[in-house]
């Protein structure tokens, strides 16, 4: 499967990898999410002076992560995805069926 076919199904939820990545590491469409304003200062992912800024709602959307599974003592992570120009041009992408 080639990457512009994989869009549209992590707009549907599905999750994906690539053929040439190691077992367990596969990329997902983050659901789009809008945080209340009263959850904003309680977030420990955000340091004090973003959420001063940030001191309405904050809305995550069109995030894509890759996560990769525990393998050998290590726990299981994920961080945003920005695909590589090897990533876009590789035909070798596939649905992974949870």
């Amino acid at each position: 499967m080639k990457f512009s076919e994989i869009i549209d199904r992590l707009k549907t939820g599905e999750t994906v990898a690539r053929e040439a990545w190691a077992g367990g590491t596969f990329i997902v469409k983050q659901i789009p999410q809008t945080l209340a304003a009263e959850v904003v200062p309680r977030m420990t992912s955000l340091p004090e002076p973003a959420k001063k800024i940030l001191c309405g709602t904050v809305a995550y959307h069109d995030q894509v992560l890759i996560v990769q599974a525990r393998d050998h003592g290590r726990e299981a992570h994920a961080t945003s995805y920005i695909p590589s120009w090897e990533d876009i041009f590789a035909d070798d992408w596939r649905i992974i069926n949870s």
